[in-house]
């Protein structure tokens, strides 16, 4: 009997021991990727060239031609460079002789066309075109300067320090007198001035001398609300605090006139909901103009700094109207997270008792920047700069017209170093371990530097790009990314303190604003409570 060779073994293996294979390795390679996002150490994305190996033949001549290609090229762009001067300098010389013979000649010319009897168009057309551009310019420039003058007459008259950055178009004729034009519309024309602030920084978003020309407008008829917008953004404590004091200076009411923006951090106030905020503003003003018993309708007019949500609030009231009309369906006014966005005045008919004017944000002066007309262009400069990082954290300049972010950035890591808390929440946005002073004290650069890593805001060969990771950091401030806010001071009151609280409250009496939200005569107030800090999807 013969035996069978052994049957040979084969090498194939089973699907499953395969796809376990494949899984082992992807799970790998996700590990090592993750691994490598966590090291901090800079490593550029662009994979090296090999190059051409060693053992390859031709390698020399290679190389050797790819010298001569760009030394050929490098010897063109020089005979190019060098034709474009010739020719710039070619042409400038002509122009030059041009307009000195036409300097010569100039008077040669005129004073032939002022001797000659005859027609000057047919004896000396240049001449007699020449003496009718210089007549015109004359008269132009004196038009000129009598446009001048009025204008000076008028900015001395009312000088307003507004936000030339908020209009999209930035010519000379629709800057600073427009929105002075706009601002003194709206104060003619309303019964009632809703002024909108933010509820991280009111005081910075609010100009005492634009109230004191409210309340002094029309022998004291004009009734001025102060509306604290963006509550979600501040903790319970803070809005409490922020409400007791402003409403020792005129009526005042919490708002949440629209949601947050994606992964904004906010705070749950429970009652305050946009629903319940805007309501409880709608029912006031109802209240207030069926009060007063007019023939026509009580126009309301929205002011405040750009951004602040002036035209959030006209839709949160328009979305109380019912689900059934056509206005609540969509947006009264357009809305956005950039400054500008509303650039004239628009007027939302709520119904036939209430007529509310949306109005551009405006840079209002504030009682320590009021205007000096004696002062220099050079300080008026400085200070300008001075104040431009202050409006960039206040969200109103656009995006686009912000040259240097990076003070903006520094002046609000000196407001979260009052708070260990707060900054610490900030450095856990980015991930980002606790910040290194450098020689002069200053934290900014080290925190840009980590950012512009971790976001991938890096520029040629790597390096950091400070300007971009300094937009991120204040675009995540507007969106409420990063918590932060200012506290009320504390003890402060003005001289006329007992007057402005008689006028608090009757006005409130007017509206019938007692009770509503931390007022003096609600015993539970419903802002007590801690609400916690949420993360918004």
């Amino acid at each position: 009997m013969v035996n069978k060779p052994g049957k040979p073994k084969s090498k194939r293996t089973p699907v499953r021991l395969r796809h376990k294979i494949e899984k082992a390795s992807a799970a790998k390679q996700r590990k090592s990727r993750k691994l490598a996002k966590k090291n901090p150490e800079w490593r550029s994305r662009l994979k090296k060239d090999p190059g051409i190996p060693n053992l390859f033949p031709y390698k020399d001549k290679i190389l050797q031609q790819i010298e001569e290609k760009k030394r050929l090229k490098e010897e063109e762009a020089l005979r190019r460079r060098a034709e474009v001067k010739a020719t710039g300098a070619i042409s400038a010389g002509t122009e030059h002789v041009l307009v000195a013979e036409d300097g010569d000649n100039e008077e040669d010319l005129l004073d032939e066309t002022m001797t000659d009897e005859g027609d000057p168009d047919s004896s000396n057309p240049m001449a007699a075109l020449l003496a009718s551009a210089k007549a015109q310019a004359a008269e132009y420039e004196e038009a000129s300067e009598d446009d001048d003058n009025d204008d000076s007459m008028e900015h001395i008259s009312t000088d307003y320090d507004l936000d030339e950055s908020t209009i999209v178009s930035q010519s000379h004729d629709s800057s600073r007198r427009s929105f002075d034009k706009v601002y003194k519309s709206i104060l003619s024309s309303s019964d009632i001035i809703l002024y909108v602030l933010d509820a991280r920084d009111p005081n910075g978003t609010r100009s005492r001398e634009i109230e004191r020309e409210i309340t002094a407008a029309d022998s004291g008829s004009k009734r001025l609300v102060l509306i604290l917008n963006k509550i979600d953004l501040v903790p319970p404590s803070v809005l409490k605090s922020w409400l007791t004091y402003l409403r020792r200076y005129f009526p005042t009411l919490p708002l949440r006139a629209s949601t947050p923006a994606s992964n904004a951090r906010t705070y749950d106030h429970k009652s305050l909901t946009v629903k319940g905020t805007s309501e409880t503003l709608l029912r006031a003003l109802k209240t207030y103009a069926q009060g007063k018993n007019l023939k026509r309708s009580t126009t309301v007019g929205i002011i405040g700094y750009p951004n602040v949500g002036k035209s959030s609030v006209i839709n949160a009231l328009t979305s109380c109207l019912g689900s059934g009309s056509a206005r609540s369906q969509s947006q009264a006014c357009p809305v956005g997270a950039e400054a500008g966005i509303t650039t004239a005045l628009r007027e939302v008919k709520l119904d036939n008792k209430l007529k509310l004017l949306d109005s551009p944000g405006i840079v209002f002066p504030g009682c320590t920047n009021t205007p000096d007309h004696t002062t220099s262009s050079s300080s008026r400069t400085k200070k300008k700069n001075d104040d431009q990082p202050r409006l960039i954290l206040l969200n109103a300049i656009p995006p686009k017209q912000i040259t240097d972010p990076i003070p903006a950035v520094t002046l609000l890591l000196s407001r979260l170093s009052a708070s260990p808390d707060l900054m610490q929440n900030m450095l856990a946005v980015y991930g980002v371990p606790p910040l290194v002073a450098g020689p002069d004290g200053d934290k900014t650069t080290d925190l840009l530097i980590q950012i512009a890593r971790k976001r991938g805001r890096l520029g040629k060969g790597g390096v950091p790009n400070l300007v971009a990771a300094a937009m991120t950091v204040v675009t995540d401030w507007r969106d409420g990314r990063i918590q932060g806010w200012v506290e009320p001071p504390l003890g402060e009151m003005d001289e006329k303190g007992h007057d402005e609280k008689m006028v608090v409250k009757e006005w409130a009496e007017e509206f019938k604003l007692d009770g509503l939200w931390g007022g003096e005569a609600e015993k539970g107030e419903k802002v007590d409570g801690e609400g916690d800090a949420v993360m918004v999807g």
